[in-house]
């Protein structure tokens, strides 16, 4: 969707000049010099990082957390009563069945797209597409890390914005926030980049101290004290944390028995990496993991296609399981359970239709009803918050204070809140000339009111 986000190997990076770019935006960027919030919200904060997995293609509500069950409904998902209220299908998410206590499903989401380009970047940008601003305007990801950065210190490695397996042509970069807020995208498919390898460490440096003598120059100096060679210079400083700290290197490598435990997959694969980098507590705030293949239109329960139901709901219930336990023991530098300082969001950019399968054995695209999981900085885990109708056809119960569904915009409000960030802001200072909000007030069913979701954490 952004064409502006280049995504290079480490090896193509070092035939670039010979030097590596740590794979941040290098599209033009404006530093906002009014930031502005309207209301007096108060951010709850409790989170230093936000790990946002989305489940890319829609998963089919019916078929995980908000299970119905009918004629459509095959056997083998086994539906079981994990907790009164709260039935599963053992079939599919036997282990995060097991861990209903370490999280909670809000049930009464609805989603303003229903077409996956369009869905994957309102998840990201939390607003609809406008090719008229779609150079200005950042994604979540991007104002998580533009608003964190005064909490980087000296000795942080790592960037503030991970993007893991999604795309580079369906990532949504920095808009019109400062250029180290864009994502640096990874692909856990392929070699993980940016640890420069002990026997290159003598070539690296030397050929990024030839880059600092030609700098040196006056006359190619001038050169680059505006417009993208300034920014490309501003991406090698930044990079150099990274490349150059030896504690790197530990966390993009994963362990064989850990990649066991997390389901030896792409989620499974991109969750370890998540948590090797929470753990890590080196600058990153906000890690997006993108779980490609819930589009299921047809024969979503043919057990012989590459993608189904059981492929992906096996995948997804080993690594999110394992986040979940890794987060709940596991420990940072400073002490502190991972599960603390982290809020975890897990969803899809819509649903899937209701009721009995298609003509074509699957479930389209369907946005008045879908779920989400959610856990860590002080969610209450062990809960439900909303109920559909028999076939997940209609929210019948919202579970929150509002009396409407739960829309994406209030998603992104409660994860602002929780990374101490006031939700109310506006960027007053773009290209355009209009206003940049956090979280806008304007939906395509009008104006409408916004906010976090307390009822998560109480």
């Amino acid at each position: 969707m952004n064409p502006y986000i280049p995504r290079l190997s480490r090896r193509d990076m070092f035939r670039l000049g010979a030097v590596t770019v740590s794979s941040y935006c290098l599209a033009p960027t404006l530093v906002p010099r009014q930031v502005q919030a309207d209301a007096g919200v108060q951010p709850r904060g409790g989170a230093d990082v936000c790990i946002f997995l989305m489940l890319k293609g829609g998963p089919s509500q019916l078929e995980t957390f908000d299970l119905k069950e009918g004629p459509w409904t095959p056997p083998d998902l086994a539906p079981e009563t994990v907790t009164p209220g709260f039935r599963m299908p053992m079939g599919l998410l036997p282990k995060l069945a097991a861990r209903h206590e370490q999280y909670t499903i809000i049930r009464s989401m609805e989603a303003w797209e229903a077409e996956h380009a369009r869905g994957v970047y309102y998840i990201q940008a939390g607003r609809l597409f406008s090719p008229a601003r779609v150079r200005e305007i950042p994604s979540v990801g991007a104002i998580v890390a533009f608003e964190t950065a005064q909490r980087r210190r000296d000795n942080d490695y790592l960037p503030p914005y991970l993007s893991l397996d999604l795309p580079s042509a369906d990532l949504v970069g920095a808009g019109c926030l400062a250029g180290e807020a864009a994502p640096m995208a990874i692909a856990t498919t392929g070699e993980l980049p940016f640890v420069v390898p002990e026997n290159e460490r003598d070539t690296f440096q030397r050929r990024r101290n030839f880059l600092k003598q030609i700098d040196g120059n006056d006359e190619f100096d001038k050169r680059h004290q505006q417009g993208l060679f300034a920014e490309i210079e501003h991406q090698y400083r930044l990079a150099d944390p990274l490349l150059n700290n030896r504690a790197a290197a530990p966390v993009f490598q994963l362990a064989d028995k850990d990649r066991t435990r997390y389901g030896k997959c792409g989620v499974g694969d991109a969750c370890l990496l998540a948590k090797n980098v929470i753990q890590a507590d080196a600058g990153t705030r906000f890690i997006l993991i993108s779980h490609d293949g819930w589009d299921l239109h047809a024969n979503a329960f043919d057990k012989s296609a590459d993608n189904n139901q059981y492929t992906l709901c096996r995948d997804l219930d080993a690594a999110l399981s394992a986040l979940l336990d890794d987060l709940h023991t596991q420990q940072d530098p400073q002490g502190r359970r991972l599960i603390d300082r982290t809020f975890l969001a897990c969803m899809g950019e819509f649903g899937r239709t209701p009721g009995a399968l298609t003509l074509n054995k699957g479930r389209d695209h369907y946005r008045f009803a879908s779920v989400g999981l959610f856990a860590g900085a002080g969610v209450q885990g062990g809960r439900i918050i909303g109920a559909t109708d028999d076939t997940a056809a209609n929210v019948v119960d919202p579970g929150w204070r509002h009396n409407r569904s739960i829309y994406p915009e209030d998603i992104f409000a409660t994860l602002y809140s929780t990374m101490g960030i006031d939700w109310s802001k506006k960027v007053t200072e773009t290209t355009s000339g209009r206003p940049f909000d956090y979280v806008e007030n304007i939906s395509p069913n009008g104006f409408m009111k916004f906010d976090e979701i307390k009822e998560l954490f109480s």
